[in-house]
């Protein structure tokens, strides 16, 4: 971890979404642990869209993050989210990409996934300002 990862990990947003990181071969794997409170219909269980734009923009704060220097500032200029299958009452994992990383601005995609990977509950794609 390096750059402003560790303070994005430590916020209330990280608490409330029960945000955890993982490090693998393949790169670093978000989660969001379920929580009742994430439930947008209850007829149906499925998780509240809002939640997972929040999770997904999260994710790709936090792979910016991760390649910034220490003490560079992030703020998200547009979020479009593609939702692309029902959620379920579980937890989510996602996967952030960084697309393009310019001195002033960062193109970012993240995918969500449940229990498939091949098989994307919703994908977003950020632009994220760097500094002030």
């Amino acid at each position: 971890m390096s750059g402003a990862e560790p303070t994005l990990i430590a916020s209330p947003i990280a608490e409330w979404l029960g945000f955890s990181m993982e490090e693998t071969d393949q790169g670093a794997l978000y989660r969001l642990s379920f929580d009742e409170k994430h439930i947008g219909n209850p007829m149906i269980r499925a998780l509240h869209g809002g939640v997972i734009a929040a999770f997904l923009e999260f994710c790709s704060q936090c792979a910016l993050a991760a390649k910034l220097e220490p003490g560079a500032t992030l703020k998200t200029v547009n979020v479009d989210i593609d939702y692309l299958a029902s959620s379920r009452a579980q937890d989510m994992t996602a996967r952030a990409t960084i697309l393009r990383l310019g001195r002033r601005i960062a193109f970012v995609e993240a995918t969500g996934w449940q229990e498939d990977e091949a098989r994307p509950v919703a994908k977003a794609r950020c632009r994220l300002r760097i500094g002030e």
